[in-house]
């Protein structure tokens, strides 16, 4: 983890933005469900997906696991902004539309951090702009 104090928050960021898209190009899961980072800040995140034909379900939109695969990666690296460990506890969410093409950008905002848990809301939205998918998650701290 980058030593806060001794970088300016552009080297911080930077050396958030490295060491998350290493962990992430270990995470096969999120691999495979063609998951990418874009910017890693602390207690921001950004995650796109392409949206390929394995993205899609039956119907040919969005699959409902594509979108939460993509919101779990995201908050998850949120959530280790602070430099410590947290594995997901509960999560909520809700499908607002189908997307069918183009990329899906989620972003995920820490709403609170406390001493054992971090709670994260993340937004996944077409090109357009217009939203698909909102949750939040609450991380369990295990250091």
């Amino acid at each position: 983890m980058p030593q806060e104090q001794n970088l300016s928050p552009e080297e911080y960021n930077a050396e958030l933005l490295k060491k998350e898209q290493e962990v992430l190009e270990k995470n096969l899961f999120a691999k495979y469900n063609h998951v990418r980072l874009s910017v890693v800040e602390r207690d921001h995140v950004e995650v796109y997906l392409d949206i390929v034909p394995e993205s899609l379900n039956a119907r040919g939109t969005v699959h409902g696991g594509a979108y939460f695969a993509m919101a779990d990666a995201c908050a998850g690296i949120v959530s280790r902004t602070d430099g410590r460990m947290y594995v997901t506890q509960t999560a909520t969410v809700q499908y607002l539309r189908a997307a069918t093409e183009g990329r899906l950008t989620a972003v995920g905002t820490v709403l609170h951090r406390g001493r054992t848990s971090c709670l994260v809301e993340i937004r996944i939205a077409e090109d357009s702009g217009k939203p698909v998918f909102m949750g939040t998650f609450l991380f369990h701290c295990i250091g």
